[in-house]
């Protein structure tokens, strides 16, 4: 067109159905189509993605995301808006967060023996990791294994799921991190750190073993891990190379364990918590970008928004920082929990906050106000 805007148009990924046809700059972002779409369809949490299964990430603008004038986009569309909670007495509940009702209930793993567990972006899978030493995929809803990865010598205590659905990475007090492929169920990458070889250990991906292990978020090549070594590195899962190797060296900061890991929404930074600091490091340089105070306890979670420069914390002083990244200003502190937070998430839109306590609540707060919404008590431990 003459004034030089291109036409998507979103189709409802399950029915076909055209929803709407946007008008839109190459230099937009992509959540520009997910504001389009919320017009003529208001639903909790959209997801797009191309008619090939690539899920566009929503800070992307549309000409770097791949996209074309006349291209089409699927959404993927949730009614309800449900969370996911997983706590050592085995279960895993899906939660509706509309009625406040356990959906569905999973039992994962034997009392005391789950040590972690996470959902793929769409809701349809579950990854679990156990003392077994066996990471464990499975049909959200139906309750059953797909997948059980056989590799690890010891405990898995990390697992995460790319973006895709399509790789699965686990972390053990092995000192292994693995990327797994969903469908064969085969290791296609030991992350091996041949830094650590020369001492005469084992192959490992880290001296100690591994507290965290991420996908980037629209990129399943690249893989951080953190270890109680007081290190994070950068993995190359294609390669097997280590990017970066990211510590502090000297106090304050270090050297201390380096607790967990996530990566910003653009993929090219990604944030590491160690005690009582949080640090933003670049994906590309490695070199550290800011280092701040974010609690008065040891930090135990984070998550960042899929499409702001939002960072969520959680400590185990019993709270939860809502943080502006740009800013470095805390926004929120959401206080509610007797107990120390140790699992922490933000909705796909970033109006709402999840997080879990040691004495298995978990609790909703509307991350604009700061108040708690709803308390879910479908975990006993």
């Amino acid at each position: 067109p003459a004034d030089g805007t291109w036409a998507i148009t979103v189709r409802n990924a399950l029915s076909g159905t055209v929803l709407t046809t946007c008008h839109v700059l190459p230099s937009d972002l992509v959540v520009h189509l997910k504001q389009c779409v919320k017009i003529v369809k208001d639903v909790p949490e959209i997801t797009l993605m191309t008619e090939d299964s690539k899920f566009l990430n929503p800070v992307d603008t549309i000409q770097n995301s791949g996209l074309a004038d006349g291209d089409i986009v699927l959404a993927v569309m949730m009614a309800h808006r449900l969370v996911a909670t997983a706590s050592s007495d085995g279960l895993v509940n899906t939660c509706d967060t509309e009625s406040n009702t356990v959906e569905r209930q999973l039992q994962a793993a034997p009392p005391q023996s789950l040590l972690s567990a996470c959902c793929s972006g769409d809701g349809h899978w579950l990854v679990t990791g156990s003392s077994v030493g066996t990471p464990k995929f499975w049909d959200a809803k139906s309750g059953e294994v797909k997948r059980v990865f056989e590799g690890h010598a010891g405990s898995v205590c990390c697992v995460d799921v790319s973006s895709d659905s399509k790789f699965v990475a686990s972390g053990s007090y092995d000192f292994l991190g693995k990327v797994w492929e969903v469908e064969s169920g085969n290791c296609v990458r030991t992350l091996v750190d041949p830094k650590l070889e020369g001492e005469g250990l084992e192959p490992r991906t880290h001296l100690l073993h591994l507290l965290s292990i991420r996908f980037s978020p629209y990129d399943s090549s690249v893989v951080a891990t953190t270890s109680a070594d007081c290190t994070a590195k950068v993995w190359n899962v294609q390669s097997g190379e280590c990017l970066h190797r990211l510590c502090h060296a000297e106090d304050p900061y270090g050297p201390l364990p380096v607790s967990t890991v996530c990566f910003a929404a653009n993929g090219q930074e990604l944030v590491t918590a160690s005690d009582i600091f949080c640090t933003l490091w670049s994906v590309r340089t490695g070199l550290e970008m800011r280092t701040w105070e974010a609690h008065t306890s040891t930090v135990t979670c984070v998550a960042h928004s899929v499409e702001e420069a939002l960072l969520l914390t959680g400590s185990k002083d019993g709270t939860a920082k809502i943080w502006d990244l740009q800013s470095g200003l805390c926004r929120r502190t959401l206080q509610g929990h007797e107990r120390p937070v140790t699992a922490v998430a933000l909705s796909p839109d970033s109006k709402f906050a999840v997080t879990g306590c040691g004495d298995g609540l978990a609790k909703v707060w509307n991350t604009h106000t700061g108040t708690c919404e709803q308390t879910l008590e479908g975990n006993r431990l």
